[in-house]
């Protein structure tokens, strides 16, 4: 029977000098809710934990701001010390970019990694769209080639990848080079895919797997944030009034 386990970051230093991270979270500050993992709160984690000799990165995430991703990313590979991944559910995305910075990357057995192109929302002109795509396609480079730098594929590779969205098992992963290996200790892998499951992010994805949609709901999902509410129109007639009145008496 799987626990409920909840979106979270933090850090624990051990007392062999492993300094455990654990992102549980999306990537990124969300807009509604205040949460979610930056390069900010990790580099406040890793001010406030005092002298460590390695760093554990225990990841379960459906990813979010890429450029969060690249920031964190660049922020524990400048540690110089030796990082150890694990992916206990799903590195998403953003989340897939952080997991690059392990020395090894572990994935459960069941656990998986996605990685796609960047995307964002734009409103304007032609001109803005097609500014908006140029910047996209440079972002989209600029993350493959993390994944380049990790597993020694092509540039061609990697965008292939991208491109088709790929969501990968973890042999999938270390045949590509983007994992070293699958953990033997398997204890917690439910919990934590019952909580990747339930990240609304995934859900707007457009392949998520059958085998996320599939599992059983929580019984305490992470709640879609509110929209805000509508602004209601202001009654300017009364000053419309006044002002015809002032004009009138002119």
């Amino acid at each position: 029977m799987t626990k409920t386990l909840k979106p979270t970051f933090r850090a624990a230093l051990q007392s062999d000098g492993t300094l455990e991270l654990l992102v549980y979270e999306d990537i990124g500050e969300n807009y509604w809710t205040g949460g979610g993992v930056t390069a900010k709160t990790v580099k406040q984690q890793l001010d406030a934990a005092g002298p460590f000799q390695r760093i554990s990165l225990r990841v379960n995430s459906p990813g979010g701001d890429a450029f969060e991703g690249v920031a964190i990313y660049n922020l524990l590979r400048a540690q110089k010390k030796p990082i150890a991944v694990a992916v206990d559910g799903i590195a998403a995305s953003a989340a897939s970019i952080i997991a690059m910075a392990g020395d090894t990357i572990l994935m459960g057995s069941n656990a998986m990694m996605m990685i796609h192109n960047a995307w964002s929302n734009c409103t304007g002109y032609a001109d803005d769209m097609r500014k908006m795509a140029d910047t996209l396609d440079k972002v989209s480079a600029a993350v493959a080639q993390t994944y380049i730098d990790r597993a020694g594929m092509t540039a061609e590779e990697a965008k292939k990848l991208m491109d088709a969205e790929s969501w990968l098992g973890a042999q999938e992963c270390v045949d590509l080079g983007l994992a070293t290996g699958i953990a033997d200790d398997n204890d917690g892998d439910e919990d934590a895919m019952a909580l990747a499951a339930s990240f609304q992010a995934l859900k707007k994805l457009n392949k998520l797997p059958e085998a996320l949609k599939a599992r059983k709901a929580d019984p305490n999902p992470v709640p879609e944030p509110a929209a805000p509410a509508a602004k209601q129109p202001v009654d300017l007639s009364a000053y419309e009034a006044e002002l015809e009145l002032l004009t009138l008496g002119k």
